[in-house]
């Protein structure tokens, strides 16, 4: 008796997490009062679709999807999959109803990182491990952070962050033959 009654509890606690339906769509309202919606795959501004994905590959359950607005300027951020790679950020202006692709990066939380007041976001995809123990493919980070309504490239906070992964900053971490990315000794501490 008391096994069926067990059984019966866990079915009855269990049955709604079967019925909830999967997350595949996002709601946003800017300042300006733009109704954002996104919907397997597409953006939609204020009733007009304006945007649609080749594959929906939006991760929305993602907590870096968001809106920001800065400078009179809204951006809306989506999570992106980029298998075998780290997922993505793919930024859009939002403006008069319609939705610009303006850039994509290494999926990261949007914060103030370094502590300048501005939002930052950004970072390093994956790289191979090299085979020499005491080695390795340089990583290259790129970081980018929100400043007077305008996304730009966050020179300083990308090169310390790179010091602190490599040992070493390299403003051109391509090999010879422009790919990716160039061999440098292992910092010290670094397993």
């Amino acid at each position: 008796m008391r096994l069926r009654l067990r059984h019966l509890l866990f079915l009855f606690i269990g049955l709604p997490a079967f019925a909830q339906k999967p997350v595949d769509e996002l709601h946003f309202t800017s300042s300006k009062q733009q109704k954002i919606a996104v919907y397997k795959g597409s953006i939609i501004v204020n009733g007009n679709k304006t945007f649609k994905f080749a594959y929906d590959e939006i991760v929305y359950k993602s907590k870096r999807n968001r809106l920001v607005e800065d400078g009179g300027n809204v951006f809306l951020f989506l999570e992106v999959t980029d298998h075998p790679n780290k997922n993505k950020l793919i930024i859009f202006g939002i403006n008069n109803s319609v939705a610009d692709s303006l850039m994509t990066a290494v999926a990261s939380d949007i914060k103030d990182f370094d502590h300048d007041e501005l939002l930052e976001f950004g970072g390093s995809d994956q790289t191979e491990a090299y085979p020499a123990a005491d080695s390795m493919y340089y990583v290259p980070s790129k970081f980018y952070e929100i400043k007077k309504g305008r996304i730009v490239f966050d020179a300083a906070y990308t090169e310390k962050i790179d010091k602190k992964v490599n040992g070493v900053y390299l403003p051109a971490p391509q090999d010879k033959h422009g790919t990716c990315c160039k061999v440098i000794p292992k910092p010290k501490g670094r397993p």
